[in-house]
């Protein structure tokens, strides 16, 4: 009836005036909640008719929530009219709409939203509702069942308490807009144009095709005007109007051509930037405003990633997260601009850790070196450009450095730092020095020229070129550019090498500051080194890239999958990461990430899914427990750092007690063999944030948990513990090998699902079940072998062309392990090296979150380089050389070496860490065989040392001196003394 009753209120006033849908002056309908240790409450403010929702974050992350149900059918067009005040400074706002199953959710989103003091009203139109998340394939609102008031800790958020107070809630239908606008009425005047609209109309900005525009005004009476631009840009951006009336004051006799941009057209300034892009010459504005996919990579120090810049594979330097770029072209003598969409370009890393970018014409080369030092809190970028005469004659060239208001992280970047334009008030050249708030920037020697324009003298070079000379530049519209002009003269193949350096650092000293970074990323990455032939040594420099980016991405202690979109903390990243950290013997790093991660998990026990400066997020992702313990586990198996067990003693009993209240919650009488004694739904896998799901990535994760839960009572001396935590292993491993068996059998499937409710294929999410929960000799062997099979075939389709995609995420790399220690070598490979195809730029060893077909579609990418991404290719990578087998307490060599590494050279590794020590061997290729080095056996190894002979070739005669040894299928037990085996392979 109250539906009924809302829906007719609703008809009624269609054609009138706004519906009251609640005038909030009682309380008794509406209920407040908040998330893990927020507290929240509700109370009424007589004053002026609010109801104010009181929360306390309390050092955590979380939200707090103020809800009724309120059953409503939403016209085809409408506005949301709420008065809204509070304090709380930084947080996000959001408007919630879910539907009767709950499962479905549209919000209006407003981040860092600035609460008045007093009740003013917000006005939401039907385009500021979108689609949040759910199951349903129907993304327009049409119906809900529950309205919520959301207070989120947000990215700028203070923390602590504050109050959110909603006045009274009215729904205003309106009249959708049509298919096309009538012309405006055009009347013209001295120097001006006015055009009338018949009608309100809204937009977000106006393009001039031609004119010059001086002066813009609107009104809604033709009497009172509002002044919008005192000096209109091209594009002129305004962000959401409506207005009747549009006057353009004017120079000369012809009026410009003005058009107007709807918010489809332009929903935000880098949309009205991208047009303009679009009418100036190629190579003026970066290659991702004209719609084409740039790719990037970061530089920076280990623990900076706060402050890291990016580097264009076009060579633009972006100064710091979410700030202006620097970007170069070079001025021939003849004056033909050279910018990277006039030359070829190429990429390396200097020292696996310090992008290069190489331009390549026939009138000049440019070589744009960046690298970072200074401490992880201040770190100073490094740039260092080296200008080449490739000709045969002398030449002189003018190389210009641009400061841009737009960052190297791409317009289509939206997630926590969204891409594009980055506003500038202002900007200055003082002292030596280039600067803008926030900044600053020295040349290593005096430029010739310095100039600098506003935008709406146009932001092309040609415009930049002729700007007046810059002291100081203030830019109404926020997006002024500046340039360094630096002129030289080059004889036959000479080079000229000149630079900047960020903050207050010595810019003469850049060679110097360089060749220093350089020198310390050597240093970090060789812990581990490395000797294999040719064809294997793109899987050697990709390691020690991956490394790298996987320091430069962590913020102090913090490890974390991104820089940009990413910029926070998860556990199951920073767990994976430990994971190769530690092979690597990077244990420092490690160490600093478990006990950071350890200080933010809830009193209950409850293990954050993610950290970041708001504290603790409390979303349910049943993976993030076992992740932890499997953390710190795995760091102490790796440095038998007991008072590392001893710090974490306390959290890993909660932790435990909460995994197993979890557990116990699905075990219920008569529950269905599918779901008994598994985690709960939740959203952890990526794929199932739609709905929550019984994620078998959870459980995998889970059993590594529990696995790991009693090492560490057994290592601590806790008999009592690790027996209990033994029971609940053992326990929880039969009901999830039951299940397992279960959803295949209900969903005839014959492979191993990804999820028990659901009977899906996702071969890289079951990959868990190897490793690290090496459970892989508990499940059905059927069901194993069909999911690798099924998998590889899909692969396989893709790279030969058989079978379009659309995308796919480098996580697959996870497969590469999985199919090493399933004894499928040569699929290994085969994958491994399509995955190095999707490198981008090749040189820069990195992946994004995201692969694409088409290189240049421009869509997320999620981020340049994804350090997760980079700790999987580590992981599998690693496998190819030496993996651990826990049921055997067996560290198996060279599982991952296909035939033709073996027959091209010689095989070294030293310093590879595993969980019972360190391991160094050498596999030496000789006439007629080779011999096999074991320099440093783990010393605290329980089983045995096993060689490895993948393939399908004939197994070498093994000998140790004058006694023979036996294979067992193609593994080869060493024996424990062994330290030189002979290996034959002629008569």
């Amino acid at each position: 009836m109250k539906h009924l009753l809302l829906t007719l209120l609703l008809a009624v006033t269609q054609l009138t005036h706004a519906a009251v849908l609640d005038d909030m002056k009682d309380a008794t309908p509406w209920q407040a909640t908040a998330s893990d240790q927020v507290k929240a409450s509700v109370r009424r403010d007589a004053k002026d008719d609010s109801l104010c929702l009181d929360y306390d974050f309390a050092g955590v992350s979380g939200y707090a929530v103020l809800r009724r149900e309120l059953p409503l059918d939403w016209p085809a067009d409408f506005a949301l009219t709420t008065p809204l005040k509070g304090r709380g400074a930084g947080n996000d706002v959001q408007i919630k709409l879910v539907d009767a199953s709950g499962d479905n959710v549209w919000w209006i989103n407003r981040p860092a939203f600035d609460l008045p003091d007093t009740l003013t009203e917000q006005r939401f139109k039907r385009r500021h509702v979108t689609f949040a998340w759910g199951p349903t394939p129907e993304r327009t609102l049409r119906r809900s069942q529950f309205i919520e008031f959301v207070v989120v800790a947000g990215q700028k958020s203070r923390g602590g308490g504050g109050t959110l107070c909603v006045g009274a809630l009215g729904l205003e239908p309106r009249e959708p807009a049509p298919a096309s606008w009538p012309a405006p009425k055009r009347t013209r005047g001295a120097g001006e144009i006015t055009l009338d609209f018949h009608t309100l109309r809204e937009f977000n900005g106006l393009w001039f095709a031609s004119g010059s525009p001086t002066r813009v005004e609107v009104s809604d009476d033709n009497r009172r005007w509002k002044l919008l631009s005192a000096r209109p840009a091209r594009a002129l951006f305004l962000g959401e109007q409506e207005w009747r009336w549009l006057r353009i004051r004017h120079e000369g006799k012809t009026p410009p051509e003005v058009q107007l941009r709807d918010a489809a057209q332009w929903p935000d300034r880098n949309a009205a930037v991208a047009e303009l892009a679009k009418a100036l010459p190629r190579g003026d504005l970066p290659r991702a405003f004209l719609g084409e996919q740039n790719y990037w990579a970061v530089v920076g120090v280990d623990g900076g990633a706060e402050r890291s810049g990016l580097v264009s594979e076009d060579g633009a330097i972006e100064l710091t997260r979410g700030g202006p770029s620097i970007e170069p072209a070079v001025r021939l003598a003849d004056g033909r601009l050279v910018t990277w969409a006039q030359v070829r370009s190429e990429h390396h890393l200097v020292e696996h850790a310090l992008p290069v970018v190489q331009w390549r014409h026939a009138d000049v080369e440019l070589r744009v070196e960046a690298g970072a030092d200074g401490p992880a809190a201040e770190p100073k970028l490094l740039a260092r450009y080296t200008l080449r005469n490739p000709t045969a004659r002398p030449q002189q060239y003018a190389l210009l450095l641009a400061l841009r208001p737009w960052q190297v992280n791409p317009p289509q970047q939206f997630l926590s730092t969204p891409g594009g334009i980055s506003p500038l008030p202002s900007v200055s050249w003082a002292n030596g020095s280039l600067s803008a708030p926030g900044l600053r920037v020295t040349p290593s020697e005096p430029p010739v020229d310095v100039r600098a324009a506003p935008w709406s003298t146009g932001a092309g070079l040609a415009a930049l070129l002729q700007a007046p000379p810059l002291t100081q530049l203030a830019d109404t519209d926020t997006l002024p550019s500046a340039l360094m002009r630096f002129d030289v003269t080059l004889a036959p193949g000479e080079s000229r090498r000149l630079g900047w350096v960020t903050g207050n650092g010595d810019a003469a000293a850049l060679d110097a500051r360089l060749a220093v970074a350089a020198a310390q990323w050597r240093d970090r990455l060789g812990v581990l080194q490395l000797d294999l032939p040719p064809p294997a040594q793109p899987v050697a420099d990709t390691m020690r890239a991956a490394l790298a980016q996987m320091l430069m991405s962590r913020e102090g202690p913090a490890l974390r999958p991104g820089t940009r979109a990413y910029a926070r903390s998860w556990v199951r990243d920073g767990a994976m990461m430990v994971a190769g950290l530690v092979r690597m013997g990077e244990t420092q790093a490690a160490r600093e990430f478990v006990d950071w991660f350890a200080g933010h998990i809830f009193d209950s026990g409850k293990v954050p899914c993610c950290v970041d400066q708001r504290g603790a997020d409390p979303v349910v992702e049943n993976d993030s427990h076992g992740q932890y313990l499997f953390a710190v586990a795995e760091l102490w198996r790796h440095t038998q750092d007991r008072a590392l067990l001893q710090r974490h003693w306390p959290q890993v009993q909660k932790v435990v007690a909460w995994m197993e209240a979890l557990r116990q919650s699905e075990r219920k009488p008569g529950a269905d063999a599918r779901f008994k004694g598994l985690m709960p739904p939740s959203i952890s896998h990526e794929g199932y944030s739609d709905k929550p799901a019984y994620s078998y990535w959870d459980d995998f994760w889970a059993l590594r948990g529990y696995k790991d839960a009693v090492q560490i009572a057994q290592a601590l001396g806790d008999s009592a513990s690790a027996g209990r935590w033994a029971a609940s292993r053992d326990e929880f491993e039969a009901d999830l090998v039951a299940s397992v068996a279960a959803t295949a059998q209900h969903f005839r499937l014959d492979h191993i699902a990804g999820a028990a409710d659901r009977g899906d294929f996702d071969a890289t999410s079951t990959t868990m079940a190897l490793n690290p929960a090496q459970a892989e000799g508990r499940l059905p062997p059927a069901l194993l072998r069909g999911t690798f099979d099924r998998y590889v075939a899909e692969a396989d389709a893709r790279i030969t062309g058989a079978k379009a995609w659309k995308d796919y995420t480098p996580y697959e790399l996870r497969n590469v392990s999985a199919l090493v220690r399933l004894g499928r070598v040569d699929d290994a490979h085969r994958l491994l090296a399509w995955f190095f195809t999707h490198q981008r730029p090749a040189g820069w060893r990195q992946w994004a979150e995201v692969v694409l077909p088409d290189a240049r579609e421009a869509r997320f990418l999620g981020d340049m380089p994804h350090a997760w991404i980079s700790s999987d290719y580590l992981r599998a990578a690693l496998d190819l050389l030496a993996y651990e087998r826990e049921a055997t307490g067996s560290v198996v060599l060279g599982a991952g070496l296909p035939a033709a590494w073996r027959e091209a050279g010689d095989i070294g590794v030293t310093g590879l860490s595993t969980a019972w020590g360190r391991l160094d061997y050498r596999l030496e290729r000789r006439a007629g065989g080779w011999t096999l080095h074991i320099d440093r056996r783990p010393d605290r190894l329980p089983g045995q040392l096993r060689l490895a002979w993948p393939g399908a070739g004939p197994l070498p005669r093994a000998n140790v001196a004058t006694q023979q040894l036996a294979w067992q299928a193609r593994e080869l037990p060493l024996p424990p003394g062994a330290t030189t085996i002979h290996l034959e392979t002629t008569p």
